[in-house]
């Protein structure tokens, strides 16, 4: 056997698709059907994972956000992978700018090892999804919002900010 050849294989492999590879996908049917969140509804809006558009990120506002791997395409079926979701205010009035400056500030990102492989392997794919809130939502309310999101969809890029009953069991996989 051509040993050399098989680790060639094994490393092409690796470098072109292997490297892109995700955590396994859960979703619950009755978490995303579910009509009970701390928030009725949500306007979202995007824009493409960089810093061409942070102007239409507002800079007045808290809210909630998602990294999605989403890119239009005249061919492929609508689609989209959430990879992670977050919140802006978190016990603060810090606005979703401010929030998603973080994640164009490399020594920040780098700290955190899943956020760096997601911005690092999906940049050019990646949109920031945000959902501005009313002043008159509590930070509590969007802590809440957070969890019941993260515990529906179970980004692969969120690993807290579960509820604790999804977060025991999300441990056995």
């Amino acid at each position: 056997m051509d040993l050399d050849e098989i680790i060639d294989f094994a490393n092409e492999v690796t470098d072109e698709i292997g490297k892109f590879r995700v955590d396994n996908i859960f979703l619950s049917p009755d978490k995303l059907m579910s009509d009970d969140f701390q928030i009725a509804s949500l306007e979202w809006d995007s824009i493409p994972y960089g810093d061409s558009e942070i102007d239409k990120v507002p800079n007045d506002r808290r809210g909630i956000y998602a990294f999605v791997i989403f890119q239009e395409n005249k061919v492929f079926p609508p689609h989209g992978y959430v990879l992670y979701i977050g919140i802006a205010g978190r016990n603060s009035d810090r606005p979703l700018r401010q929030r998603y400056k973080d994640y164009l500030n490399s020594k920040k990102v780098r700290k955190r090892a899943k956020i760096a492989r997601m911005i690092g392997l999906w940049n050019e794919v990646l949109k920031f999804y945000f959902a501005p809130i009313d002043n008159n939502v509590s930070t509590d309310d969007l802590q809440i919002l957070e969890k019941q999101l993260n515990s529906a969809l179970l980004p692969p890029c969120s690993v807290g900010d579960l509820d604790a009953e999804t977060k025991t069991k999300r441990r056995a996989f």
